[in-house]
């Protein structure tokens, strides 16, 4: 059986986006902050989310994967959402850092280095844990 490919939504052969929002769990005020501004996104988003057109993923408590720290992450596939859900980042993020990638057939670590935006402060990630 052949596999059948998805055809890249934006320019550059970039089919989706993740956004990854960090936050230090050995700060409340930071913990607190990070679960509202979560809660903000899911209802100023509302309507994008129940269209699948955004996924919020769950909150985690301990890093997983290339990521150093703890974070919540939201991904979405076309440019529509990227002119929305960017501005409201760069806006609303205060002091968290946020990373910002493609999701192209380069490669996760290429994904979410060279390629990558940051918002605040850039956190050095676990590369050797990606392909």
């Amino acid at each position: 059986m052949t596999e059948v490919k998805e055809t890249p939504n934006f320019t550059n052969g970039i089919y989706s986006y993740d956004v990854h929002t960090y936050w230090n769990k050995t700060s409340p005020s930071e913990k607190k902050f990070s679960i509202e501004l979560r809660e903000k996104l899911i209802n100023d988003f509302k309507d994008d989310i129940e269209k699948g057109l955004i996924r919020v993923h769950k909150f985690w408590e301990e890093p997983i994967g290339p990521h150093p720290i703890v974070m919540w992450e939201v991904d979405f596939k076309t440019p529509e959402i990227f002119v929305k859900l960017v501005p409201w980042f760069q806006i609303n993020h205060g002091k968290l850092s946020v990373l910002i990638h493609p999701r192209t057939d380069d490669g996760d670590l290429l994904d979410h280095t060279d390629y990558a935006l940051w918002l605040g402060h850039k956190q050095r990630l676990l590369t050797e844990k990606l392909k």
